[in-house]
């Protein structure tokens, strides 16, 4: 099912003091970091695109810019429980341009690190 931004009419945070919630999550340095609000917004506002990727925890990822940089971010989406009509965070991190083409030696496994994932070598 395609993500129609139309049916949504908010965004469903949970508060910052509770440990499970989406909000602590995302405020997390190897997700969206110290703005996750303000980030998803941003994303949102700028027609970012949806990526098809296996999901688990989620129903949507898009991907989007933010307004000032150069970053490209990866938000994972759901309906919120709350609401049928809010869009629920459930993660994000930098997209995988951001970081030197997603490629980063994993020598001690012989693998390759990326934003999507761990994989082998070729």
């Amino acid at each position: 099912m395609a993500l129609d931004f139309s049916r949504y009419e908010g965004i469903d945070w949970d508060a910052d003091d509770d440990p499970n919630g989406n909000l602590v999550h995302c405020l997390q340095e190897d997700h969206l970091g110290p703005e996750p609000e303000r980030l998803v917004d941003e994303v949102l506002s700028r027609e970012p695109v949806e990526f098809k990727m296996p999901l688990h925890t989620a129903e949507y990822a898009i991907v989007g810019p933010e307004r000032y940089s150069d970053t490209l971010w990866v938000v994972l989406l759901d309906t919120s429980h709350k609401r049928g009509d809010w869009l629920r965070p459930v993660t994000g991190w930098p997209g995988r341009a951001n970081r030197r083409l997603g490629r980063r030696d994993d020598e001690a496994e012989g693998r390759l690190r990326d934003g999507w994932g761990v994989h082998e070598r070729a």
